[in-house]
């Protein structure tokens, strides 16, 4: 990514080939990391009306088929490469605010002060966005796009707490998420510039439910929640 403007609104660094390649394969092997290409359905399917009833010409999912040792994939990064507009990630991470009122409930301390019954990692995520085609701005996908990470977030790895950090300078991004989704600034670090603005329920269960709403609200629907080939992500 060279663009100065996505550089900008990312607070990213531009990267050599090489460097982009060694991040991404640490970030494949990182379990804390969710990261997804987006591709555009008009481009993707150029010659398809792209309406519901529509067949379309799926391409093969990857294979861990291997010739000679050599671990060989099928074509899909070049079938697809025309219609990649951007990237949606979560970053998984605990919610230190709850694991310590957790440890300080007296309820859950024996008499020799040690925590009785740990509850499984309490997750939180940041969630990040890019659209780096100009073409596809400003046409919804970013509630779209976030609607549905939120969705498999909540309700697959039970995420209660998402949270984005969004430069001063970045308008449409401060739209997106304070008012077309409702979240809540929790704090400002004035020496990046930079807005944390969350949204956090109290169990997965709630969080799903303000996402379902969302997407009535915004216009999503809930038929889109699947991948490339067609297999449900939540």
């Amino acid at each position: 990514m060279q663009d100065p403007f996505l550089l900008d609104a990312t607070a990213s660094e531009p990267l050599t080939m090489e460097q982009e390649v060694e991040m991404q394969q640490s970030w494949r092997d990182d379990d804390r990391k969710c990261t997804f290409i987006i591709l555009a359905r008009d481009l993707l399917h150029a010659r398809n009306t792209c309406d519901d009833s529509t067949q379309l010409d799926i391409p093969p999912p990857p294979s861990d088929k291997q010739v000679d040792g050599i671990c060989v994939y099928p074509k899909l990064v070049v079938q697809t490469l025309h219609a990649m507009i951007g990237d949606i990630n979560l970053f998984l991470s605990e919610d230190d605010e709850e694991v310590s009122e957790y440890l300080q409930n007296s309820n859950n301390k024996c008499q020799d002060g040690s925590v009785s019954n740990t509850p499984a990692i309490v997750q939180q995520a940041e969630l990040d966005v890019m659209i780096a085609r100009p073409s596809h701005r400003n046409k919804g996908l970013g509630a779209e796009l976030a609607l549905i990470m939120m969705h498999y977030g909540a309700s697959v790895l039970k995420i209660t707490r998402f949270f984005v950090k969004i430069k001063d300078t970045n308008a449409s991004s401060l739209r997106l998420f304070r008012d077309k989704l409702g979240f809540s600034q929790c704090a400002y670090a004035e020496c990046f510039g930079e807005y944390e603005l969350e949204r956090k329920c109290k169990s997965a269960s709630e969080m799903v439910k303000w996402i379902e709403n969302k997407w009535t609200l915004c216009g999503v629907k809930r038929s889109r929640l699947y991948d490339l080939h067609k297999c449900p992500l939540s």
